[in-house]
């Protein structure tokens, strides 16, 4: 196991003078607290820097040696740094120093430095050999993610969930190294060898018998096709390794011009918005010429009303007219012509006293005009027309603000490189068709290598069944057995993978029980082949839309799972750790941070937890406070925080 003991930091970043930062021993959490830019993220990277000489960025960009001396002692003319790192590993005591020292009075490239490293085990100083040796087999490059932590690089973490991608695989292949796997394949691969080895002395034993010589001939031609078609595909498994380091050199390139290519982006969907408002003004007025077809009939319709009205109401009078008309008949005649019924005196005078006026008929021509007018056809489509109007506007204001956009944003490009990032993109869209035929040739030699195997495992045995040859018969056994432990280590390889996956997932999933604040809600987590985690609610199902901050957990639980489980196991030094979580989520990884390793080192700024808080939330798990303070822009010191 690995525990850090002390850190010592001299002109590394914004530690100008000597700093020292002592972790207690015993289990526990040590927190540092720092605002941005005073060096939480620095003091992650000193201790990669002393484990691995590298320093990362952002985007997991490997920085320039010559960015991290100090800007106040370079202001000075002092040039230069270096970190000491005291730990112990399996009992032992190890002191681990690594700087740079300028070459020259004032360099100006990481080539104006020479590294400088000691590596001591107790009070020995160990060789070069022996010191790479010790610090592969201490904390080995590929799976330092999981113990130095920035909590900036979770999406990685996230695409632990998608088995086709790239980054997925390579993490996943980085937690099978923590977890012992690979010296399991390393003794696969050796039984292997051992097999092959005693197939070719099978051979060339074979040639030497008349009765197997031919057999013997043709074990040694399928031997030698089998070894083209391995070096064949080993051959496109180095090409492919090739371009998925292409591909993360142009992952980091298109990462670090990420903001330029954002814009270029922004520029073309605005172009493409603005292109699509144009065109969608285009077919909005071709609806309206279609609708106007009868729109002369919606004009119309206000000019008919009125003169309908009219000619009923010049109808309806005559209608009056007339019924008065009939009256007045019927005053001079005494008779009703309508009911045939004789009127009295009185009655013919009372209506002939009130029915004087002239008699009135209606026109042929006002009764034309009425039937004209009722069989008008009437079409309103004016309440269309004003939707289409309306839709025409919105599509007009929106074409005209994606121009004003795409102006805006092409001249925040105008220092940009546009060039450089469009052939960066072009590039790797190369790599990834290059990519994907080099796969499937992968994947058609081996299905070739599979072929072939089959093929020499039909040429054994029919040695084995042919041959009188003790010495043969022995060479054949001895390849058979080899053969057949290789076969039985590989189903032993499989049974363990799938019992660390296990392992994981019932540590994980109670980690991630332990810190989300939906327990109820959730019933833990599930693992796929490449170790990545998904969230299960209580009834089953998938959690499809995980928030950042339930990455953020699974991601937290993931690292605790792979320390409960691996063989090699250390601190866990985070930065920046909780800027996704809300304050339960917070609070619940703080009271959980016991659990995922026994030594923690957070990297906070105050804010983001509050002293108090995280003392009350810890407790006794915490061993230490120290603070990054102020001294000027270029200078930070580390100071022990008292209670």
């Amino acid at each position: 196991m690995l525990r850090l003991n002390q850190l010592e930091i001299v002109g590394f970043g914004p530690f100008a003078e000597r700093q020292l930062i002592q972790f207690p021993p015993g289990d526990g959490v040590v927190v540092i607290y720092g605002e941005n830019m005073r060096g939480k993220t620095t003091l992650l990277n000193a201790i990669r820097y002393a484990f691995f000489g590298k320093v990362l960025g952002r985007g997991r960009r490997e920085r320039h040696i010559h960015v991290l001396s100090n800007r106040e002692r370079a202001a000075q003319g002092k040039f230069g740094f270096s970190v000491t790192l005291w730990f112990d590993f399996n009992g032992e005591v190890y002191e681990l120093y690594r700087g740079h020292t300028p070459l020259v009075e004032r360099p100006q490239s990481d080539g104006d430095y020479r590294p400088e490293i000691l590596l001591k085990r107790g009070r020995d100083v160990l060789n070069q050999q022996d010191r790479e040796r010790a610090l592969a087999q201490i904390f080995p490059w590929e799976i330092s993610r999981f113990f130095l932590f920035d909590g900036e690089l979770l999406q990685e973490y996230e695409e632990l969930i998608i088995n086709e991608s790239e980054t997925g695989r390579q993490i996943s292949k980085e937690i099978e190294r923590i977890l012992g796997v690979p010296i399991l394949k390393a003794g696969r691969r050796h039984l292997r060898h051992l097999a092959e080895e005693a197939e070719r002395q099978a051979a060339t034993e074979a040639s030497r018998h008349a009765e197997t010589a031919g057999l013997g001939s043709a074990l040694q031609q399928a031997i030698t096709m089998r070894e083209a078609q391995r070096a064949e595909l080993e051959r496109q498994q180095a090409e492919l390794e090739d371009l998925l380091r292409q591909k993360t050199e142009l992952d980091e390139k298109l990462s670090s011009n990420s903001r330029a290519a954002d814009l270029m982006a922004r520029r073309q969907a605005a172009s493409n918005r603005a292109m699509a408002a144009g065109t969608a003004q285009l077919e909005l007025r071709s609806e309206v010429k279609r609708l106007m077809a009868d729109g002369w009939r919606t004009a119309m319709l206000g000019v008919i009303k009125r003169k309908r009205e009219e000619m009923t109401s010049v109808l309806g009078e005559a209608v009056d007219v007339t019924v008065l008309d009939l009256r007045r008949r019927a005053v001079a005649s005494g008779e009703c012509a309508v009911c045939e019924q004789r009127l009295d005196d009185a009655t013919r005078e009372r209506l002939r006293a009130r029915f004087a006026e002239p008699a009135f008929a209606p026109s042929a021509e006002a009764l034309a005009n009425l039937r004209a007018f009722n069989g008008f056809t009437e079409i309103d489509i004016s309440g269309e027309l004003r939707q289409l109007v309306r839709r025409i506007d919105a599509e007009r204001v929106e074409e005209e603000h994606q121009l004003e956009e795409a102006a805006e944003l092409l001249s925040q490009l105008a220092d940009s490189d546009q060039a450089s990032i469009r052939s960066t993109q072009a590039s790797y869209a190369e790599v990834l068709k290059q990519i994907g035929i080099v796969e499937h040739g992968i994947e058609r030699q081996r299905a070739a290598l599979a072929e072939q195997e089959k093929a020499v495992e039909t040429i054994n045995r029919k040695l084995r069944n042919s041959s009188s040859s003790t010495d043969l018969s022995g060479i054949e056994a001895k390849a058979k057995q080899l053969r057949d432990s290789e076969a039985v280590f590989d189903l032993a390889i499989d049974e363990y993978k799938q019992e660390l996956r296990d392992r994981v997932q019932a540590s994980a999933s109670e980690l991630f029980l332990a810190m989300t604040t939906e327990q109820t809600d959730y019933a833990g987590l599930t693992i796929n082949s490449a170790y990545g985690l998904e969230i299960q609610h209580v009834d089953g199902t998938p959690e499809d839309a995980r928030s950042a901050g339930a990455e953020h957990v699974v991601a937290l639980a993931l690292m605790g799972a792979l320390q409960q489980n691996a063989p090699l196991r250390g601190p866990i030094v985070m930065d920046s750790p909780f800027g996704r979580l809300d304050d339960g989520h917070t609070s619940n990884v703080l009271r959980g941070l016991h659990r995922m390793a026994d030594q923690v080192v957070l990297l906070v700024y105050e804010a983001e937890v509050g002293r108090e808080r995280a003392r009350e939330l810890l407790a006794g798990r915490l061993i230490a406070e120290y603070e990054l303070r102020k001294i000027n822009s270029r200078k930070t010191e580390i100071v022990e925080v008292t209670r």
